[in-house]
């Protein structure tokens, strides 16, 4: 049984200030993910790096017992990724669901955005001090997401 007073509608959901533009985010940083997965996958294959046994055989090369640099470089930025981005998913969505000030949301999520794609670009190319920079930019938009979320449930 629903105990929501009212229907949820997708039509209801869209209006909200800032979902649209959390969704583009959300979809443009996954994009991110996944391209920087495929990324490593690349670099393994260019240079015949692999850890596992089949994987060797299959690609007719020795498994190796540790990552090449190049290769651990890109896993960085994935799990850089993997620990950031699941955090901001989860605040700018619930920022939007609580009706944060349509401005600074915007912001916060453009900036979060605009920053991880930076960071990775930067990270993967040994680009200090973008990568900072890039990083630092996604983690002030996320406590600002923070600070609006506490705006609106104490308020």
């Amino acid at each position: 049984m629903n105990d929501l007073p009212y229907e949820v509608s997708p039509t209801l959901l869209i209006a909200l200030p800032g979902l649209r533009l959390y969704a583009l985010c959300a979809v443009i940083l996954v994009i991110k993910m996944f391209a920087v997965a495929m990324y490593t996958s690349t670099v393994r294959m260019r240079l015949k790096a692999v850890l596992n046994p089949e994987d060797a055989a299959q690609f007719g090369t020795t498994a190796l017992d540790a990552e090449p640099p190049e290769v651990a470089r890109v896993l960085r930025a994935h799990r850089n990724d993997l620990e950031n981005i699941p955090a901001f998913l989860i605040l700018g969505l619930v920022a939007v669901l609580l009706g944060a000030p349509s401005l600074p949301l915007k912001i916060a999520l453009i900036a979060f955005t605009a920053g991880r794609v930076v960071h990775s670009l930067a990270y993967l190319k040994s680009m200090q001090p973008w990568r900072s920079i890039g990083f630092s930019i996604g983690m002030l938009s996320c406590v600002t997401l923070m600070v609006l979320i506490l705006i609106r449930v104490f308020s």
